[in-house]
């Protein structure tokens, strides 16, 4: 797929799994990085821009012989971002609002070497079915959904019971647009 050894620039288990599905073979090294972006930008490039600066970090340390891949995602309703939630009472605010709503999922991806890059998002809508605020608790208090965006996880409980309809690339809800990956790691 690939002749360089790709490095995964995220610590997140939902990338590592969505790489090993597609059957490549890669190192998991980050930076902490704060993910900042300038209070101007548009929610939509909000995404790219923290994928490239997270992954960014680790371009002086990159070999000849590999390539960095690094994303972010993150939820918008409305024009408001939702990032990942601070603690329980945030999980179950993010959820109650977008409820019975539609929704945009932006995940931006960076992929470079040493002599070039690529920078492009995703973007999937999800609608949500309405819950009650027990049912928002039971999957905040049993899933601790902490370390996503949103608030939520399509692939567990709440997914199942909860979204109503995906237009868009699933695999970008649940942190990476995979395909889109693929076909851009070929060409390195």
């Amino acid at each position: 797929m690939t002749r360089k050894k790709i490095i995964l620039a995220s610590k997140s288990p939902r990338r590592s799994e969505l790489m090993k599905m597609a059957g490549f073979t890669f190192e998991v090294r980050s930076k902490d990085v704060p993910e900042i972006h300038p209070a101007n930008t548009p929610p939509e490039e909000v995404p790219a821009y923290l994928a490239k600066l997270k992954a960014s970090a680790l371009l002086s340390e990159l070999a000849d012989d590999e390539v960095l891949v690094g994303a972010d995602t993150i939820v918008i309703l409305d024009g408001k971002v939702y990032e990942k939630p601070v603690d329980r009472e945030d999980a179950i605010r993010m959820i109650s609002e977008l409820c019975g709503h539609t929704h945009k999922v932006v995940t931006g991806v960076y992929i470079a070497d040493k002599t070039k890059e690529v920078v492009f998002s995703e973007t999937t809508y999800v609608t949500f079915n309405a819950l009650s605020q027990d049912e928002i608790a039971y999957y905040v208090d049993n899933y601790k959904p902490y370390d996503k965006a949103g608030g939520y996880a399509c692939q567990e409980w709440i997914g199942a019971v909860a979204i109503r309809k995906f237009d868009g690339d699933y695999f970008n809800v649940v942190g990476l647009p995979i395909n889109r990956v693929y076909e851009e790691l070929k060409k390195f």
